[in-house]
């Protein structure tokens, strides 16, 4: 209510001051609520409360799945991907039950028969072997290969067969182990230009790395 002040005789009436909460003040209510809210919280049972958690943990991976299934969701032609990928092997397939056993070469040569540029290619992509005989020849040509394939006692690691779509060419790497004891390996690299057909697979039968 204003407030009445008798000044000479005269009565002024005073406007009541309104003083409004400070920073402090709200920051102290806001700070009470939470300690009331989380004290009310704990008034719940253990097996409740773990519920709640477990439910909101829930819902946040759910949430978390949802927003990168949009972002980065399945291909939609995957499937029409796999069909055609299918298709290719199957033919692939069909097209080396064909070739004769024994050596398939990319050059003229009087051992074993020579292969289009379509077969050389399809040869090479579902080749995964590289003969011995390969890895002996390819070692010849590069001293510290051969050198540690002997130490060694002639085991080789990790190799693969690949085609190089630029170069029109199919590639063999293969990996001659290091010593026991030590980490120095030798990588030898080199065109494939000769395959060896046996009655379940084709392997690696020539490398020219030189």
């Amino acid at each position: 209510m204003a407030q009445v002040i008798r000044v000479n005789g005269k009565i002024i009436k005073c406007m009541e001051k309104v003083f409004l909460p400070g920073p402090m003040v709200k920051q102290k209510r806001e700070i009470g609520m939470r300690a009331i809210m989380l004290s009310k919280i704990n008034q719940f049972p253990e097996s409740f409360r773990s519920s709640i958690g477990l439910a909101s943990l829930t819902i946040t991976i759910f949430f978390i799945f949802f927003v990168l299934n949009i972002i980065f969701g399945p291909d939609k032609n995957a499937e029409k991907k796999f069909v055609e990928q299918k298709k290719i092997q199957e033919k692939a397939n069909e097209l080396i039950s064909t070739l004769p056993r024994g050596v398939l070469t990319f050059y003229e040569s009087d051992i074993g028969q020579k292969l289009s540029s379509d077969e050389y290619k399809i040869v090479c992509n579902n080749t995964k072997i590289i003969t011995q005989r390969a890895i002996m020849g390819a070692n010849i040509t590069d001293s510290k290969a051969f050198n540690l394939y002997t130490a060694n006692g002639g085991t080789t690691g990790k190799y693969a067969v690949n085609w190089d779509d630029n170069k029109k060419k199919c590639f063999a790497k293969f990996t001659v182990k290091p010593l026991e004891g030590t980490s120095d390996s030798v990588t030898v690299e080199g065109e494939a230009l000769g395959f060896l057909k046996t009655s379940i697979d084709t392997r690696v039968y020539f490398i020219k790395n030189f």
